[in-house]
Order: C-alpha cells, then structure tokens, then sequence
C-alpha cells in the first residue's frame, strides 16, 4: 500500500510552518484565495523538492552543468513520489514547436511515413515504384520452366574507386565473373582494363528456373547482391530470342526521369532537421519578411517530405494534410490505415499509441484543434489538457501529477470529461494534486485542502481538510461555506434594455454568417463550449468592426448597428500588462504617479531639489544605474539561458541610496512600492488619490499583491484584473462634455484563478462600471458570472465545424428554459 504525503514545517514563501497529510492515490485539490499558499505548497514545496531529490540520485557527471535547485524551506517530507508538474505556461514554449509535438502524436507519424508512406516524384507527381525482395523473387520464379539466368549486382561505384583493387577483393571474397561491356567475364582477365563500362555488374549466381524448387537458392543469392548493392540488383535472362537483362530498383525511383528516392527516415519529416526542412524558409513556414512562405506554404517540411502520402478511407494524406485535420476527424481517419503484415509487429503498437492520445484529447474536449496547431497559440487551458492527455497516454503510474487551473477556458460539459480524464489517471496508480476554483472539480475531489485566510502574510495557513461533506459542515472552511450555500454572489438588478448594439453577418473561421445582438448599458456574457467560436465572434469580428466605427471613415459608413451610442472601445484581456522590465501593478493603475508628488514635496526632496522624476525607476537621477530601475540582473549561463538575480547595487529596490533616504511615514518609496495592496491602502489612508486607486485594486480581488511585482511574474487573470481596476480608478475622471464617456469593455474569462470571494469582489466591480453607464462584454464559463449577467449569448452547439451557430439569447432565466441551450442546463 502506497504511503501518505507527509509534511512537517513547511515555510517556503508565505506558508505557515504548515503540518499535513495528503492521501496517495487519490484526487486532491488545493483551494483558497489568491496568494493564499496553494502554488508555494504544490509548486515551489512538493514539485522542487522531488525535482531536487532526482537531480541528487544522478552521477556527478550527469549533474554537470544542471541547475541546482535549492531545498525548500521545509523540515522534512516522506512519501513523495516522482512529481510531474502540467503547466499552462505558453509564453515559455518555442514558436516552432506544434501540437503534435507536445503531445508527442507527430513522432510516432514521422516513424510510420518513413516506413509505409508511398512516395512520389516532387516535381511531376507521379507515384515512385520499387521492388520488393519478394517481388523479385516472385518475378523471376514466373519465368518459363528451364529459363538460364544470371543474377548480378551493378558495382561501377566501386569499381570506380580502385578498380584492380576492388577487383582483388572480389576474387578473395569467392566472386569469379563479372558482367563487362554486354558480356559475362572472368575477373582474372580483366587486370589490364583501366576504365569501367556503364553495364559493370559482378555475377552472384549462375542458375537455371525450376519452378519453387528454385526459390530457395533464388532467396539466397538475392540476399547476397543486397549486401553489395541495397538499391540495384539485375538478372540476365537467357531467350531463344536473345537475351535481356532486367533491371530491379529496391529504392523508390521514378522510371520515366530516373529520380532516385533517398532511403526515407523520421528524419525527412522533421522541420527540425536539414533533411526534412523546407530549403528556403528552414523549418519556419514563413520566409525573412514575416509572411507565409512561398515554397512549402506554411508546412514548414520540404518538397521530398510532401511528396509522401498515406493511402486512408478518403483520400492520399500527406504528412502536413494529416496534421491539418481536426482531432475529432482524424481518430476516425487513421483507423482505416492498412498495415502491411511484415511490419505488423513493429507498426501496430506505434499506431496504438497515437490512436490512445487522439481519443484522450478528444476526450478533454480539444477535438476542434488540429495537430499543426503552433503550442504557443494555444490558450494555456488548452496547453495544459494538451499535455495531459499525452500522460494518459504515457500510462505511468507511481506518480505524483501537479496541475494547475485545468478548467481554465472550460465550459462546464467540458470539464465534466476533464475529471473523468483526472479519475482516469488517479485509476491507474498516481497521485493527482489540482490548484482549483471550479466548483465542479471541488465537488468531485476525493480530498480537499481549503488554504487562508487571505493572500501573502495573512494567508499561508491550512483552514481545513477532508473531504467534500466534511468541508461543507466545517464553519472555518470558506470554501464550505461556498459549496454548502451559506455565502451566494450578489443579484444583478439591471435596467430595461433599450438600445442595442447589433453586428451582422459574421463569417470568420467557424461562423455561419450569424448576427450578435446585445444590449447596451448591460453585462452581457457569450457562453459556449470551447472551441465553439466565441473568441472568433469577439476578437475577430465585433473588435475590428467597432474600431473601423470609431475612426474617421467609418463614421461615414458604420459597421456596428448603434455604435454611434459608445465613446470607447477597451478590450482587457490577459496579455502583460506592459512589455518594458519596469513594468508593475504601481505603474500600471497610475498608482506610481500619485506617489512620485507626493514624495518630492517632501523637505528633504525639496531640500536636495528633487522633482517628481526623481522617483520614477524609469528616469536617470533617482533610478539605480547599475539595473537601470529593474531591480535584477541578467546573468548569462551560456548553454543554459539566462537567469535574474537581484542588483547587487540596490539589493531590488530600483533607487539609488540617496533617492531611498527621503521617507513619507519612515518609508522609503522602494519600502512603500514593496507593499502589498491591502497594506498600502491602510498606509495611505490620508491620501485620497492613492486610496482610491488601491481600493479598485481590492474590488478586482488584488489585495494580496505586491505593487512591485514585475510584469512578467502576474499570471493572466491577474494581469486582466490590474486592467479591470485601473478602469475602476478612472470612473470619477471619465466625464465628457455629454456626461460619461461610454465605454464597451470587453473582457476575456476574467474569473480565471478567482476563488468564490475574488468572483464575489469582481462582479461588484464590473456592476459599478454597467450602473455608471457602461456596457461590459464577457466572454465567459464560470457559472456565476453567467447566473449574475443581464444578458446572455450562448455559442454552440459543439466546436469547430460543428459550432459557429448562436443557439440561444436571452436573459439568464430564459436560456435555463431554451431546450436548444448548450450552458442552460449547467445554470443554477
């Protein structure tokens, strides 16, 4: 029986010298705010120190030149197992790299084109042919009983190079003839020759067709000219006409031009490899200027690789056809692949292996992808199911699997077959870990672990565990109480509709030329299963229309029925909320240009003549010079990338020493940019401008961050919540000359990463934006912020071509009633 997961003191980051068991091979799942501990505790505790463990039971050679992890700070952990961690981070992924390679389908393709794929010419198209060993055999045997025949293998190559010596080594090797300029010779007589003739062939065997008493010997001496000669081997046939000599080309050739085909390997099919990459863009699929490239057409392989097809139920694939298909299609489509039953043995498991990956992918609801799919593409949800599924199909067991967020971009029937993939690989003897707020991953977790009681110091602590029906009567378990219906989410109480924001015909990718309809002043939200063409219809479609409706021309001639109604356009969604290194919540929310007067009106700024750019890490005078106002330090490692490490001038302050000597309240600007929001919205309370702006932050669930914390380090849903709340902030200040200035925000599943308080706190700030008179657009699974819409667009009924179609419109109540919903059942 497997032992429990034990912990005893751990302390990494803000975790609270925690004790506690975890169950083998079971379903578990850490829950709590955001900044409460669960990634310390699963990442940065469990993950390092079995990555650590590992690194330690290798030689010291193998270590050489591998970063070495530190311990975390734990007292001690017994019964962990291997730990394999699935993240969602797409930004680390090469452009280069595919869906099929992640899920690792497009090596086991690679094998089966290079051994049963059936090549063609490159540049006329026509099939190539080739022999067979048994079709020789057989060819031969056909001939009429008593027929003379001399089996001979072409050596001019070799002749070529030393041509007495090469001759020598025939003779030792027990070879006395050869065919010579149209006649057969001893090779004794042929000592004075100094040039070879285009026919020259050595003689193997000399034998007369006896029908299948001749096959054996026949099988024999063929083999033998093999090894001489694995491309040609020739028969010179004895007629009462005459004789002839025949020709069998066991490489593919093409018989009109005489194009040879090099023996194909994985490796012709690989854009990673010279052999198998387009010559002119060198594996990209897109040439120098950035466009699609001309020669292989954004396949990336070259012209030899696309020449090679497999013969399915609906037609010759090539490689790059087969990849291109949706996964939905393909799993049907390669079950009609014949396999010849000489490479039974060797093929069938391989064609196994990709048959399990492509159900499991299926199964977790990617079917709408195809597998040429760039990985960096894909949301990290999709990212994170991707390499899952390519687990399930690893069968591993003894495992402990860390997931995080899995359900992210899920719409509820989707994550239903997500957990019966979790129960599949917990079934078969490992342990899964799962950071997660989706009730229905809750609901269906053999255990639970509920951290908090808040984020960064004020959480890091076990509030409770057990499992679902324990929780829910626990009054200490603000999870419980969540699921068990104590604490709901706030009612919307919206208004009349009367103005509505229309656009037409939509037909972009999947859509099917559908109209979207939807009120303004409102929060509405496009539900739908993944895949189903919500992002599409949005980004797409609605996005570029609207910014065409606000400038000059398209006033003349509008896309978007009632567009004339908004002021502004903003689209927040989880990209980095800024690409300079500086960049950070402070800077982002406008925080940092409140704090920067307030700082230089200080005596002694006003002493040495500071301004307010004195305090700006992005200006020469008051920023360190040595990290130019980042904090850190890029350290090349050579082959092994780059790593940060803090200043070692300003130790990750980003001033310089006389900059930090001025101090409002005892603190420095660094001390102040270092606190948390919650801490620096007590810190400034006497400081209206600043207070408000923190208290946005803590209305979009980001009171646990650190205004500091670099771009780069925010995860995407707490990249789009520093938008939501930088938004917020500007209400009082967003007056036109009509009054407000409408704006239609769009957001991007901004629950994503939220507990059940954060998805609380979001909702009262996205009903502040609608009642001051804004409209706000969601695309959207969470259950919550569907129940809480005014207005609701449901997308369906499936994904890729089986979706693109507006199913269902109406008010929450009503798509709970519209039979023809796919989200209505899962609404509450």
């Amino acid at each position: 029986m497997a032992l429990p997961i034990d912990i005893h003191g751990a302390r990494q980051n803000n975790l609270q010298n925690l004790h506690l068991t975890l169950p083998s091979h079971k379903l578990i799942v850490l829950c709590g705010p955001s900044g409460s501990g669960k990634s310390s505790l699963a990442y940065e505790t469990l993950f390092a120190e079995s990555q650590r463990r590992f690194i330690d039971c290798l030689s010291a050679k193998s270590r050489q030149g591998m970063p070495q992890p530190e311990k975390p700070d734990i007292d001690s952990i017994t019964g962990l197992p291997p730990a394999l961690c699935l993240e969602q981070n797409v930004r680390a992924i090469p452009g280069n790299v595919l869906l099929g390679g992640i899920t690792e389908i497009l090596d086991y393709l690679r094998i089966l084109y290079a051994a049963i794929g059936i090549p063609h010419d490159p540049d006329s198209g026509v099939e190539l042919i080739r022999k067979s060993s048994d079709q020789i055999i057989d060819e031969l045997l056909s001939l009429p009983e008593g027929t003379r025949l001399v089996l001979m293998v072409p050596v001019g190559a070799l002749l070529h190079q030393d041509l007495q010596a090469t001759l020598g080594d025939f003779l030792r090797q027990g070879f006395l003839r050869l065919f010579w300029a149209g006649e057969v010779r001893d090779i004794e007589e042929l000592s004075a020759e100094t040039t070879v003739p285009g026919d020259a062939a050595l003689v193997v065997d000399r034998l007369i067709i006896r029908g299948e008493s001749s096959a054996s010997r026949l099988a024999d001496s063929l083999q033998t000219a093999l090894r001489i000669n694995e491309d040609e081997v020739r028969a010179l046939v004895m007629l009462e006409q005459g004789s002839e000599v025949l020709c069998f080309h066991t490489r593919y050739r093409n018989p009109e031009t005489g194009y040879l085909l090099p023996k194909l390997t994985p490796k012709h099919f690989s854009y990673f490899s010279p052999q198998g990459w387009c010559m002119e863009c060198k594996g990209t699929g897109k040439s120098e200027s950035g466009e699609i490239c001309e020669h292989c057409h954004g396949s990336r392989l070259s012209a030899l690789a696309e020449a090679v097809t497999l013969p399915l139920a609906t037609g010759e694939f090539s490689l790059s056809e087969l990849l291109d298909l949706p996964l939905e299609e393909l799993g049907s489509v390669l079950l009609s692949l014949h396999i010849p039953e000489s490479l039974g043995s060797a093929l069938r498991p391989l064609m196994s292996e990709v048959e399990k990956r492509i159900r499991f992918l299926n199964d977790l609801g990617l079917g709408y992808l195809c597998l040429s799919r760039e990985a960096n593409t894909l949301s990290g949800g999709e990212l994170q199911r991707a390499r899952l599924a390519s687990q399930l199909g690893g069968g591993l067991s003894g495992v402990l699997y860390i997931l995080d967020e899995p359900t992210a971009g899920l719409h509820p029937a989707d994550t239903e077959r997500l957990i019966r993939a979790l129960y599949t690989l917990r079934d078969l003897g490992n342990t899964v870990l799962v950071v997660e707020h989706d009730e229905q991953v809750l609901r269906a977790a053999d255990y639970l672990v509920d951290m908090g009681p808040g984020a960064g110091v004020f959480g890091g602590q076990v509030l409770a565990q057990g499992t679902v029906d324990e929780l829910v009567r626990l009054s200490d378990s603000p999870t419980g109480q969540w699921l068990s219906g104590h604490r709901c989410m706030p009612v919307s109480c919206p208004s009349s509709f009367s103005d509505w924001l229309v656009l037409r015909d939509a037909c972009k990718n999947n859509l099917h030329h559908i109209e979207l309809r939807f009120p303004l002043g409102s929060l509405t939200c496009i539900s739908g299963p993944s895949g189903s063409g919500k992002s599409t219809l949005v980004r797409d479609c609605l996005i570029p229309a609207l910014k065409h409706d606000f400038s000059y021309e398209g006033r003349q001639c509008r896309r978007v029925e009632n567009s004339a109604e908004l002021d502004r356009l903003v689209f927040i969604d989880q990209s980095p909320i800024g690409k300079s290194p500086r960049a950070t919540p402070a800077t982002t929310t406008g925080l940092l240009n409140v704090l920067r007067p307030l700082f230089a009106q200080l005596p002694l700024s006003k002493q040495r003549g500071y301004t307010s750019s004195r305090f700006s890490p992005n200006v020469r005078g008051g920023r360190c010079e040595r990290c130019l106002g980042t904090g850190v330090m890029e350290v090349d490692m050579n082959f092994l990338g780059r790593a940060l490490l803090p200043c070692d001038a300003c130790h990750g302050a980003c001033f310089n020493r006389e900059t930090l000597e001025v101090t409002w309240k005892g603190k420095s600007i660094a001390q102040v940019l270092a606190m948390s929001v919650d801490e620096a919205y007590e810190f400034f309370a006497s400081v209206p401008k600043a207070r408000a702006i923190l208290g946005c932050m803590k209305e979009a669930g980001l009171g646990y961050l650190n205004l500091d914390r670099r771009a780069q380090s925010l995860s995407g849903g707490e990249s789009q919540r520093v938008k939501i709340a930088t938004e917020l902030a500007k209400i009082p200040q967003s007056y036109s000359h009509r009054g407000i200035e409408r704006t239609l925000f769009i957001l991007d599943e901004p629950t994503t990463g939220l507990h059940f308080h954060e998805v609380e706190l979001l909702l009262k700030a996205i009903f502040r934006l609608r009642d001051v008179g804004h409209t706000v657009l969601c695309i959207e699974h969470h259950r919550d912020l569907l129940n809480a819409a005014d207005y609701l667009v449901d997308m369906g009924p499936g994904a890729g071509k089986h979706g693109g179609y507006i199913v269902a419109t109406g008010t929450p109540q009503e798509i709970r009633a519209n039979p023809n919903s796919v989200t209505g059942s899962w609404l509450h």
